[in-house]
């Protein structure tokens, strides 16, 4: 009796080994022979396994919790109790923010040094189904509620799964509320926390508007990608001063694996006195005296990654061994009305740039940008609020990525103008040292 009682105890602790995955390949062989010895039978093994799967639930039930499950727990159960336990699994919070200092010559913005927070994004994104989302980004630049206080607001469908195309070579999807309008490539990093450089190109053109956009893809293997959109082309967050929309439409494709090129076009329609939604290198206002004007770009953009990488957007990100990107553009700014008696002339010019990036290591990464933006004949502008006829900035830069997510960038920018009205090219270089993050 003594004996079979102690083979019973070895044989307890072995199945019980043996179902965490901790026995060694001999238990099964031995509890076999102790089975054919007569010292246990086979419902009794089966009989202790059965019991101790009953009781290893009720163990980890037991087992001490972390400090983490803890606090999860404890958020859990909050937000139950004020309804919000399954909002919160519907809402994302992603943001961006930049801070550093700031020193430009005579002309420029810092001539007396500064600190400052340029950058400071908040977006909301809310998924009521898996059809639907709402995204709200507010804007905190300079830590102030700015106004407008929404950069966009807009909700994006998956149009293809509200059909049998699903799953075809073909996917559709539509955006429609204040987007950012999709021409060029720059538009999607012009900021100090996704570019390469803590500045933009010399032209920067990009603008947000009120309307629809639908964009997608043909194909699988290497799909073209493509975005239409009907906005209401003035600057206005509320209502348009004129019947005839705005329009924009952007084809990409790559070449071959690590080449890929856009092309975009918009047209502003009749704007009436009203600025344009988007701007060329910061103007947006009408030609002087014109009464009423339309806008027209067209852009294309290539880009080529050496060693292509898994991240090639944003800029700051990219993990390619080195990429160069380039964009050239033309646009014409039509004075359609004027007033009578006073000079007024049509706005013509081109613009472009070439950037280059080159990773070090995984942490260290250097950066340069050229780039102009400039009008046909004696005309000016207010480019980047100088007033000139060609503006064009040349900028040289590093990065370390502290983490994934932060990076300490500098950089210094040479920016050269050339008056219409003669003169010296006003003194504005800028050096900047910042420390950009995203989450």
């Amino acid at each position: 009796m003594c004996r079979k009682l102690a083979a019973s105890v070895v044989v307890f602790g072995m199945v019980f080994l043996s179902s965490f995955a901790f026995a060694s390949d001999d238990s099964e062989l031995i509890l076999k022979i102790l089975i054919k010895k007569g010292v246990i039978a086979q419902t009794e093994v089966d009989d202790m396994r059965a019991e101790i799967a009953k009781e290893k639930p009720k163990v980890a039930a037991e087992a001490p919790k972390t400090m983490e499950d803890r606090v999860a727990s404890t958020e859990k159960d909050l937000l139950s109790k004020v309804g919000l336990d399954k909002v919160s699994s519907k809402l994302k919070l992603k943001g961006r923010f930049a801070a550093g200092y700031f020193s430009s010559q005579r002309a420029g913005t810092y001539f007396n040094n500064s600190f400052r927070v340029p950058e400071a994004k908040l977006q909301f994104a809310f998924q009521p189904d898996d059809i639907n989302s709402v995204i709200m980004r507010m804007n905190f630049n300079d830590a102030l509620a700015n106004a407008p206080l929404l950069d966009y607001l807009y909700l994006d469908t998956n149009v293809m799964k509200l059909t049998p195309w699903e799953k075809s070579p073909f996917t559709l999807m539509s955006r429609i509320g204040r987007v950012k309008v999709d021409f060029g490539e720059e538009t999607w990093s012009n900021n100090m926390v996704e570019g390469a450089l803590p500045s933009s190109s010399a032209s920067n053109v990009a603008g947000n508007d009120v309307g629809l956009q639908l964009s997608g893809r043909v194909g699988k293997d290497n799909p073209v990608g493509w975005t239409v959109g009907i906005t209401n082309g003035n600057n206005s967050t509320t209502v348009d001063n004129n019947w005839l929309k705005a329009f924009n439409t952007k084809l990409s494709y790559n070449i071959i694996d690590p080449l890929s090129l856009s092309m975009s076009y918009y047209n502003s329609g009749q704007l009436g006195a009203a600025s344009s939604a988007i701007s060329i290198g910061g103007v947006a206002a009408p030609p002087t005296n014109a009464l009423d004007w339309m806008r027209q770009i067209v852009e294309v953009d290539a880009r080529y990654d050496f060693k292509k990488g898994k991240v090639l957007n944003p800029p700051a990100y990219c993990d390619s061994l080195a990429y160069i990107r380039l964009a050239y553009g033309y646009f014409y700014d039509d004075a359609i009305r004027f007033n009578l008696g006073r000079n007024v002339r049509d706005r013509e010019g081109n613009y472009g740039f070439v950037e280059g990036l080159y990773n070090l290591n995984k942490k260290f990464y250097t950066a340069a940008r050229a780039g102009y933006v400039g009008l046909n004949g004696d005309n000016t502008a207010a480019f980047n609020s100088i007033t000139t006829n060609l503006y064009e900035r040349y900028s040289l830069g590093f990065g370390y990525r502290l983490t994934n997510a932060t990076i300490v960038k500098a950089s210094y920018d040479i920016n050269l103008e050339k008056k219409g009205t003669g003169g010296e090219d006003p003194t504005d270089n800028l050096l900047s040292i910042i420390l950009a993050s995203q989450f």
